[in-house]
């Protein structure tokens, strides 16, 4: 028996589904499309991803040999986003252009995935548009839309594979599904636990394509381990496995969860609601083993250097699970719950817009500004900067990626003594910062950096602001 949780349907409830499906609809375009007009992208860590790009473009060499001296560049990723993002820019688009076009594919095989499996679980009309209209209350899709990142694909092949798992009665679909969470793998390694899970319960609730996915996830991941090991060599490994392992900070997991849980709470105890009210064994259902392996997962964000990403699986479980009952079911009884889901859904999509406008008026500034600043380090030698995708905006490499530099050092599996020797000695003549050197450093620098830089920066005899609100910093 389906629970009756769900806003009371008719005419303003439908308007409201359709409201939600256009306003997400419209904040995707203007900001993808403000994002096609700039000649860097705002996020931190999609400039370091188009600095790897570029640099394998240039060198051939996507997982560098980690050394005492720049470059100094760690991909934490596997190779699939860049292949494709390689691809192409081999048929004429920029770096940026091409890792947003393979974005903008990504956002739209997730969308595809979504839309399927709420339509399989029985959404139809509005109640299809304003489940998938929910995700404009999500902040890490949302943010991660117009970008050059990496997780739309993952998540792409999470969704489908559980969907595809979910909803087949026969050994094609089971292989498509094992296929798709391999992908999803292979796109950010991290997705191997929502992959285990689904494969977890297809043993558990679906035995009859149990044995058929399985197989063709295991056949998958082997050939594309071996893949890349034949062409990156026992180097991709290092980054992907050794170098990955971060520290993690109590502080930082509560700063995760009041921005990008909080907005979602009253939603995660309505899916909540529906799993414990669900009469017919919720835990037979692949969306709630999803929803509850995200929710767990999302704990990880205690990992320093966490952003919203991490977020991004919670979210979509939560649509997929929530999405169908909140626009679809009919319930005299639930007009409370009915009022309180669509406060939150709306202080959701007010949140998730204004942290965007907020981004896209810095990033308007940086881009009048940018030209004035590349002069600056145009006739330079040597450069370093904390933000690779500003260097690669002023046409230089980005010498060094500070913050999994600085992560590195922490654990001990990178010794900075010769890179930091080299900085107080003046070998790198400017550094181009986002902060100034002179007071005392915020938590953001002391991850960024280590101890011994932000000293030699403080000690450098010209530090001066220049456009962009960036400080630099001479010897």
């Amino acid at each position: 028996m389906v629970p009756r949780l769900g806003i009371p349907r008719g005419r303003p409830f439908a308007l409201l589904a359709w409201s939600q499906f256009l306003g997400f609809a419209v904040v995707v375009f203007v900001w993808s499309g403000f994002l096609l007009t700039l000649s860097l992208d705002p996020d931190y860590t999609a400039g370091e991803l188009l600095d790897h790009l570029q640099a394998w473009r240039e060198t051939g060499v996507l997982y560098p040999a980690l050394g005492a001296l720049p470059p100094l560049r760690v991909l934490n990723y596997p190779p699939l986003v860049f292949i494709m993002a390689r691809a192409v820019a081999w048929c004429g688009a920029s770096a940026l252009v091409a890792g947003r076009l393979v974005n903008a594919l990504g956002l739209i095989g997730l969308l595809a995935a979504v839309a399927w499996w709420v339509r399989a679980r029985g959404a139809r009309g509005a109640a299809l548009a304003g489940t998938i209209g929910l995700l404009g209350a999500s902040f890490p899709l949302l943010s991660g839309s117009g970008q050059f990142h990496i997780e739309l694909w993952a998540a792409a092949g999470t969704v489908w594979g559980f969907a595809l798992l979910a909803h087949s009665s026969s050994w094609r679909g089971a292989v498509l599904g094992g296929l798709a969470l391999a992908l999803a793998c292979f796109a950010k390694q991290t997705q191997v636990v929502p992959a285990v899970l689904a494969l977890a319960w297809t043993w558990w609730h679906h035995r009859r394509v149990a044995a058929a996915a399985t197989a063709a996830f295991s056949m998958a991941g082997l050939t594309g381990m071996a893949g890349i090991g034949a062409c990156f060599g026992a180097e991709a490994w290092r980054h992907l496995v050794t170098y990955t392992v971060g520290t993690y900070s109590a502080v930082n997991l509560g700063g995760q969860l009041l921005s990008h849980v909080a907005p979602w709470l009253i939603l995660l105890a309505f899916t909540a609601r529906i799993a414990w009210s669900e009469t017919g064994q919720p835990m037979r259902d692949p969306a709630i083993w999803y929803w509850l392996g995200a929710l767990v997962w999302s704990l990880s964000s205690a990992r320093v250097g966490a952003n919203s990403s991490y977020f991004l699986d919670l979210h979509l479980a939560t649509v997929i699970c929530a999405g169908p009952r909140i626009f679809g079911q009919s319930s005299s009884r639930s007009r409370l719950w009915g009022a309180f889901v669509a406060l939150q859904i709306f202080g959701a999509d007010i949140g998730a817009a204004s942290a965007l406008t907020v981004n896209l008026l810095r990033a308007k500034r940086t881009e009048a500004e940018l030209p004035s600043l590349c002069a600056r380090v145009r006739g330079e030698p040597l450069v370093l900067a904390e933000e690779a995708g500003m260097m690669r905006a002023c046409g230089r490499p980005a010498l060094i990626h500070p913050f999994i530099m600085a992560s590195l050092a922490r654990q001990g599996k990178w010794d900075p003594v010769p890179f930091e020797r080299a900085l107080r000695a003046g070998q790198y003549p400017l550094v181009l910062l986002p902060f100034n050197p002179r007071d005392p450093a915020m938590d953001i620098q002391a991850n960024r950096w280590t101890q011994p830089e932000l000293l030699a920066f403080r000690s450098a005899r010209v530090v001066e602001a220049v456009p962009t609100g960036r400080w630099v910093a001479r010897w």
